[in-house]
């Protein structure tokens, strides 16, 4: 009886991959993206992905919420994938008793750069929508291209999870021109007010670079908290498989998780390729940092950068599926 359920049990995971890899591979999208690997290309733009609207509230107030944007089975990937990375212990603490440097109680842990942790996230940043995404709000036409240029993780502990005080990520890149490099923030977990979300300094990126200071509850970051009024604090409250856009000079923070659940959250950082610098800003030693250009006419899919296509978010997410189903 137990063998037969067993045998009935596997029948069952290869009947269900054999659905969801016909649903992939026998797609017309697929289909197209797969005979475009040895020539990348950007498809033309559009406003499937976004609309005139946001395009418009994204470059006047900076910030930019899109929920849902992930598919659910996509975000499951996203999340399976990050799991998998903490539980390896692959994250780092970041945080510290207030003097910049001395460990103690874990409360934020992060990881930098997270696209060479696995194959679904170094591929993320060609996922059509993202691509297509960030062309639309950093790309003023068809002729110009947009790099990734960095990709991290942040898991908030249960209770005792810190936020990230308020920053400028220009203040780290020192892009010359913040308004032509955006974040895309995306919420593995539900991200509410309780339990410390996203949280943006509305106007506040028209007045440039900030001053920064260093922020003693980590051990490395910056922070511009002093010269952000109050009264200019949104959160953004994102379900799980939405996200937030924020152009580099917008501040932004996170807060204290107080719930009884972890928050996860994974960010890429992109640049319009024309306003490309080199690395201004540390990393450890052995980081694996590479900044492919993800649309665009300059964009190899990848090729150029890792020497294959990367254009396989879709794939990486059926081997995903496979390992955890058999």
């Amino acid at each position: 009886g137990k063998r037969e359920g067993r045998e009935g049990s596997q029948i069952g995971r290869m009947r269900m991959l054999r659905r969801v890899w016909g649903s992939v591979g026998h797609s017309k999208g697929y289909r197209h993206r797969k005979r475009m690997c040895s020539i990348p290309q950007r498809l033309p733009l559009s406003t499937e992905v976004l609309t005139k609207a946001d395009i418009a509230h994204f470059r006047e107030e900076g910030w930019l919420v899109k929920d849902p944007f992930f598919e659910p089975a996509h975000l499951q990937a996203i999340r399976a994938s990050l799991e998998e990375i903490h539980s390896g212990g692959r994250l780092a603490n970041v945080s510290t008793e207030g003097d910049g440097k001395t460990k103690g109680e874990v409360r934020n842990l992060q990881i930098c750069p997270l696209s060479p942790e696995s194959d679904l996230f170094r591929s993320l940043p060609f996922h059509p929508k993202v691509s297509e995404a960030m062309h639309l709000l950093l790309c003023d036409d068809d002729t110009q291209s947009v790099t990734n240029y960095l990709s991290q993780a942040f898991w908030k502990p249960p209770s005792k999870g810190i936020g990230t005080s308020y920053h400028q990520d220009n203040a780290y890149f020192q892009v010359s021109d913040g308004s032509k490099g955006a974040a895309l923030w995306i919420a593995v977990h539900d991200a509410t007010v309780s339990n410390g979300t996203l949280h943006v300094a509305r106007g506040m990126h028209k007045k440039g670079l900030l001053p920064h200071r260093r922020d003693l509850a980590s051990d490395h970051h910056i922070t511009c908290h002093d010269h952000i009024p109050e009264s200019t604090e949104v959160a953004l409250e994102v379900k799980a498989g939405g996200v937030a856009f924020f152009n580099l000079n917008v501040p932004h923070c996170t807060k204290r998780n107080a719930t009884p659940n972890s928050r996860a959250a994974v960010a890429y950082h992109f640049v319009r390729s024309d306003f490309f610098r080199d690395r201004a800003f540390p990393l450890p030693e052995e980081a694996d940092w590479k900044t492919p250009v993800v649309s665009g006419p300059q964009s190899s899919g990848g090729v150029n950068e890792y020497g294959l296509s990367c254009d396989t978010f879709e794939v990486s997410y059926v081997h995903l599926l496979i390992f955890r189903l058999m």
